[in-house]
């Protein structure tokens, strides 16, 4: 070893049973060596049984580079020269978490600002009711994302239970009579909204989101549900105390 001297009589003897070295231009192992440093190649490594001296007979996929000299440094193959890429159903979740999945935009008739009417159906409907879609990629794998609103639920704020729209809700037409309109996403207050907390019913209109997902290699699936949720006040009054004499 380099730097350790030997006394005279000790280094002049030679060992009983010296070990010739192995001759393996390729890399290095752990072979002794004449001056007791590191030699050449062992086969005794599995990736390199069958060495030769034209080279290394590989039996696994390895990739080698020459770092100085004679030496050479050979690692497992990864195929994009580093690690392991994310799967599709990794990518698909990331994007499905940063999907720019909106809060509903909820309108309502009558319209929030005016009062509504004890036994009159407040009609729902939500306006940015549609699909969205989104992809990500890396290391050549990619997931396409497609997202759809599945079903509203609206919390009228009575205490009274709540109502579920498998769709956005019909929008009202001002121009056209009340008696030839109909929805399936409304509610009907039972009490005006004098006595809540600043003579408001708070309601809370939730849309559940579901998604699915393709990958490069053929691979889908479903993704979790999401949901996005608003709340607003909302005024309902007496319907008695609204009419006119022009209602008669």
């Amino acid at each position: 070893m380099s730097g350790l001297l030997l006394p005279a009589a000790i280094a002049a003897t030679p060992p009983d049973e010296p070990v010739p070295p192995s001759v393996y231009t390729y890399g290095y192992g752990f072979g002794a060596n004449d001056d007791g440093a590191e030699g050449n190649a062992s086969t005794n490594d599995p990736a390199l049984q069958g060495a030769t001296s034209e080279g290394p007979q590989r039996l696994a996929p390895y990739e080698c580079e020459n770092v100085g000299g004679d030496v050479q440094v050979c690692e497992p193959e990864t195929g994009d020269g580093g690690s392991a890429g994310p799967s599709p159903s990794e990518l698909a979740a990331t994007e499905w978490r940063r999907l720019p999945i909106p809060v509903p935009n909820v309108r309502t008739a009558p319209p929030r600002g005016s009062d509504g009417l004890v036994g009159l159906p407040e009609w729902f409907w939500v306006t940015n009711w549609k699909t969205m879609t989104g992809r990500a990629a890396a290391r050549g794998v990619w997931a396409e994302v497609v997202a759809r609103p599945q079903s509203m639920t609206i919390d009228p704020g009575d205490g009274r239970g709540s109502v579920r729209c498998t769709g956005p809700g019909t929008a009202y037409d001002e121009s056209r009579r009340a008696s030839r309109q109909r929805t399936d996403c409304s509610y009907t207050y039972s009490q005006s909204s004098a006595h809540e907390r600043g003579g408001a019913y708070r309601v809370r209109v939730t849309v559940v989101w579901g998604g699915t997902w393709t990958g490069s290699d053929g691979s889908s699936g479903v993704l979790p549900p999401l949901s996005r949720s608003m709340t607003f006040r909302l005024r309902v009054a007496e319907a008695q105390g609204l009419y006119g004499r022009g209602d008669r």
